[in-house]
């Protein structure tokens, strides 16, 4: 699905700072925007959101008091994202789903902004260009089903 945006935060010792991840939701719930999926690292944090629902005024303020407020090292908007998600119950048990989704979306030339794997284990969520979600699509079905439907083809 494209129309996405991540929203990335780094701030060296981040994970020390408690109540850092709060702060950053709250400052967007104070201008009205949901967030979709939020990875994390030791140092940073990606914020998914909607682009739809982060306009280049909503963009602009949410940046500053991020700056001003969290006094973040690093801060970056990327636009013009698609997510795809691997989903199955059988995937917990599995060795190497990972890897073959992986693979495949290597082998179509397409180059993944993130990745997250939820902690129930039964999905991946891939990060892509907006313009690449046909060609994910289409691997990721060839990989795990043998072939590509028609749904995927019209992706």
């Amino acid at each position: 699905m494209a129309g996405f945006c991540n929203l990335y935060v780094s701030k060296y010792l981040m994970n020390r700072e408690i109540g850092f991840g709060r702060r950053l939701l709250n400052l967007l719930e104070d201008e009205g925007v949901p967030f979709e999926h939020m990875p994390t690292g030791i140092d940073n944090m990606s914020v998914v959101m909607r682009e739809s629902r982060f306009t280049p005024a909503t963009e602009d303020r949410v940046l500053r008091r991020i700056r001003q407020e969290l006094g973040v090292d690093e801060l970056s908007i990327e636009r013009e994202l698609a997510l795809v998600m691997v989903v199955g119950e059988g995937m917990r048990h599995t060795i190497g789903v990972a890897g073959r989704a992986c693979s495949a979306i290597a082998h179509a030339k397409v180059n993944l902004e993130m990745i997250n794997q939820g902690s129930s284990e039964v999905s991946m969520m891939f990060g892509i260009k907006a313009d690449d979600i046909g060609p994910t699509v289409r691997v990721l079905y060839r990989e795990f089903f043998g072939t590509t439907s028609k749904r995927a083809r019209r992706a």
